[in-house]
């Protein structure tokens, strides 16, 4: 019972956390429209999206390798050491690519927000050492700084100033600020935390994450594609109207990815154990779990979507209420995408994730611009559709190939036992 009441209380902060963290986050679009325009919104949702993709190599797609190193391959110093040289990098490699087919105001807008994305990428490798003590609560606290301080700054920065780009200058050093002086300082009272740099188990650490780090920029890069070709297609402010849709719906994704992040390294220990059965009946209840969430995400849609559109845009913005039911399927078939790709990383199955999302991705590339084309902002929703829809069910089957597997190895095993005890 105790151990059921701690898992409840981690489920909960780490939810509720990352989901205020996510709401506020998502205000940010609705605030700059309200405030500003639907250009401003464009040029906002720009940098987030952009920023977004860099945000792959900050993090290097390590935290889920990281909660399910049970066996402790690497020491936190290791994690965090290999943190820092992925940061740099990451801001580095996004200042250079905002340089290319954007403004001034675009390129530095961008780079602000890489800056949110680099606290964010610090924190993340924190928060990994804190769910290893369990400690759920420093983590949650840490999105309501945060989510809290970027909506405060943004608010009084856009209405004092009216300049975004100060504006997001400022919501960055706060950020920085918090993740600096909040999270570093909570999670050094559990261990203390002295960074391993240059060395070589850092790199050994970094090139076993590099191939999940090419899944997770491939995956970016197929939420910026399609924005991009349709801002170039039909201009900002179109872009700007899907993303005031499409950033209410992130909502959705977060929720689903951190409320089943506590789970992971209970799947790794089942996996690893010698009774597959438990593991097989987890992986079957969680595919039951994403059905029910797609049930549930569509019946407030069609309920509450409306009502909700017309109190945080205005009513002008239900002209444009056919692109939001399948903006939210994209949402939720990304949420999907990132719960099922956890597991397959903690069972070690790194090779298929990447190679499936290649193949995904070109065809991504293939589709997107006469998809957009021929039917116009919801293009870009029809293109994630089709081509998540299809990754999904890929990584599905490689799930159920790795559990199938472990069984007949087992049964292999005992044969090979029961052969070794008739011979005796």
């Amino acid at each position: 019972m105790g151990q059921q009441e701690n898992i409840k209380k981690n489920v909960i902060w780490n939810t509720c956390g990352s989901v205020f963290y996510s709401v506020c986050q998502w205000l940010l679009t609705a605030i700059v429209i309200r405030g500003a325009s639907y250009e401003a919104g464009g040029v906002l949702s720009l940098a987030m999206t952009t920023s977004s993709s860099f945000s792959a190599i900050s993090l290097f797609s390590m935290r889920n390798y990281q909660v399910s190193d049970l066996k402790g391959e690497y020491s936190s110093n290791e994690y965090v050491g290999s943190r820092m040289m992925t940061c740099i990098a990451a801001f580095t490699c996004c200042a250079i690519a905002a340089i290319y087919n954007n403004s001034w105001e675009q390129m530095l807008c961008i780079d602000a927000f890489m800056l949110v994305r680099v606290a964010e990428g610090w924190v993340d490798v924190m928060h990994g050492i804190d769910q290893k003590y369990q400690r759920y609560d420093y983590i949650g606290k840490s999105y309501f700084l945060r989510g809290l301080i970027s909506l405060i700054v943004f608010s009084g920065g856009l209405f004092f100033t009216g300049n975004l780009l100060l504006t997001l200058c400022l919501m960055a050093l706060g950020n920085l600020a918090a993740a600096l002086f909040y999270d570093t300082k909570k999670t050094g009272s559990l261990e203390r935390i002295t960074p391993v740099l240059f060395q070589a188990r850092v790199f050994q650490l970094l090139k076993t994450c590099l191939p999940i780090v090419a899944f997770t920029f491939l995956l970016s890069l197929e939420n910026l594609i399609p924005k991009k070709i349709l801002e170039e297609q039909y201009g900002q402010a179109e872009l700007g109207i899907y993303s005031a849709m499409a950033n209410l719906a992130v909502v959705v994704q977060v929720f689903a990815s951190v409320v089943f992040n506590p789970f992971l390294p209970k799947f790794t220990e089942l996996y690893y154990q010698e009774d597959r059965r438990q593991f097989r009946r987890a992986l079957h209840k969680l595919y039951l779990v994403l059905a029910g969430m797609c049930v549930i995400v569509n019946l407030g849609v069609f309920v509450f979507g409306k009502l909700g559109l017309r109190i945080l845009y205005g009513a002008d913005i239900l002209q444009y209420y056919e692109l939001f039911l399948p903006i939210v399927w994209c949402t939720i078939f990304t949420a999907v995408i990132w719960i099922v790709s956890a597991i397959l990383i903690a069972l070690r199955r790194i090779g298929w994730l990447v190679a499936g999302m290649a193949v995904d991705f070109v065809l991504c590339l293939v589709l997107a611009s006469p998809l957009i084309e021929r039917f116009g902002k919801n293009g870009v929703s029809i293109v994630q559709i089709l081509v998540m829809g299809i990754y999904i069910l890929f990584m599905i089957v490689m799930c159920e190939i790795a559990a199938n597997k472990q069984k007949r190895k087992k049964a292999s095993g005992k044969d090979e036992e029961i052969n070794n005890n008739t011979c005796l």
